[in-house]
């Protein structure tokens, strides 16, 4: 569980600092600064909410069976799609949000998910698995705790 946190704190981290820098971009280059705004931070919404369904999907598929858990996963990769589709489809009818940025806060849940070693590695730096070996010595230790 102290993983997980660390590594949505690592997701929010890359996600924010992403965020910020698009807006100040916008600020400068946009018309219509409220439309660019509210696009961004919907398109920021959708990214932190289909974060976390991704981590509650996955966290959930972990208990049960294998075919299960394969079957369960499509159905949550689909539904997390149509989220995507759905978001997008908003963004794209509704004036007050900026389409583009609806899109670019959007990417943010790639940009962020590929941010966050980088940020965990400075943040946690005593706790950051960087080696395999250390990975392996990891899960064993885990193992003898529960036990």
């Amino acid at each position: 569980m102290k993983q997980m946190k660390e590594t949505m704190t690592g997701f929010y981290v890359g996600i924010g600092i992403y965020t910020a820098v698009i807006e100040v971009v916008g600020i400068f280059f946009s018309e219509d600064i409220l439309s660019y705004t509210l696009g961004l931070a919907f398109g920021v919404f959708i990214a932190i909410f289909l974060f976390h369904h991704m981590a509650k999907t996955l966290d959930y598929a972990l208990d049960l069976p294998e075919k299960n858990a394969s079957n369960y996963m499509k159905r949550q990769s689909f539904l997390r799609l149509l989220v995507m589709l759905a978001a997008l489809t908003i963004g794209m009818i509704t004036e007050r949000l900026h389409f583009i940025t609806v899109v670019l806060g959007v990417l943010g849940l790639k940009i962020g998910a590929l941010g966050a070693p980088f940020f965990l590695r400075r943040l946690y730096p005593e706790s950051y698995i960087t080696k395999e070996e250390d990975m392996i010595v990891d899960i064993e230790e885990d193992e003898n705790e529960e036990e």
